[in-house]
């Protein structure tokens, strides 16, 4: 790689990141043995500046030892790991602003010693065909 075009990747990597983090993705690249282009490395900050944190998802990339980055990758992870989780979306669906129920409806929980039998009591495992019995596989 010559100077310029080392330069070229730089610059490109700076527009998102700062030296040091621009630095480390450029010897995680060449440690991978795939080499980063000027053009490639303008796609890579791209990505990386639509993350709230640039340096800290360049640090993902080469944590996770992936040679590329999709700022999607980030979002999906926080949804499985995060802070949120798909039950936090469903409670705002179900009871928040834009509840299904009609916006701010408070949902209420019965313990369990006061609730009263109906088609939902647990006693779910009759079907047309009889009581469920389990699979023998």
């Amino acid at each position: 790689m010559t100077l310029e075009a080392r330069h070229a990747i730089l610059d490109a990597l700076l527009t998102s990141l700062d030296e040091e983090h621009a630095l480390a993705v450029l010897d995680h690249r060449k440690t991978k043995k795939c080499a980063l282009t000027a053009f490639a490395a303008k796609l890579l900050a791209k990505e990386f500046a639509k993350c709230p944190d640039p340096n800290a998802a360049a640090e993902e990339m080469i944590i996770r030892g992936w040679t590329g980055f999709k700022a999607d990758w980030m979002r999906k992870a926080a949804k499985t790991t995060g802070r949120r989780t798909v039950f936090d979306v469903a409670m705002e669906k179900f009871d928040g602003a834009e509840s299904v129920f009609g916006g701010g409806r408070n949902v209420e929980l019965i313990p369990t010693s006061q609730q009263q039998p109906g088609s939902d009591d647990g006693n779910l495992r009759v079907s047309l065909a009889g009581p469920f019995n389990a699979s023998r596989h």
